[in-house]
């Protein structure tokens, strides 16, 4: 027999500490505390959105001017700002 198989009779020989008979009222408040603190944040988290939400649409709305329009650029067009002749072109 091993060391640690008499090891483990002697252990399982010695009387259960007193400890373990109010251990069930700790755990459980334990989970209770950790139940309450995942609720509120997941609350935080959709404050988070509701208020990101409420932020990019005051903001979309307070930029107030027209939209930005895309201009066709063609690549054989002469003023073609993107050009080699224009990029390389030395401007005084």
């Amino acid at each position: 027999m091993s060391d640690l198989d008499q090891a483990l009779r002697r252990l399982g020989t010695l009387p259960a500490p007193s400890g373990l008979a109010t251990i069930d009222d700790a755990v459980l408040a334990g989970l209770a505390a950790s139940r309450r603190e995942a609720a509120a944040g997941s609350r935080l988290m959709g404050f988070a959105a509701a208020l990101a939400l409420v932020v990019g649409v005051a903001g979309g709305g307070l930029a107030g001017s027209e939209p930005a329009t895309a201009q066709p650029i063609s690549p054989f067009a002469p003023d073609n700002p993107l050009a080699p002749s224009t990029l390389l072109d030395v401007h005084p």
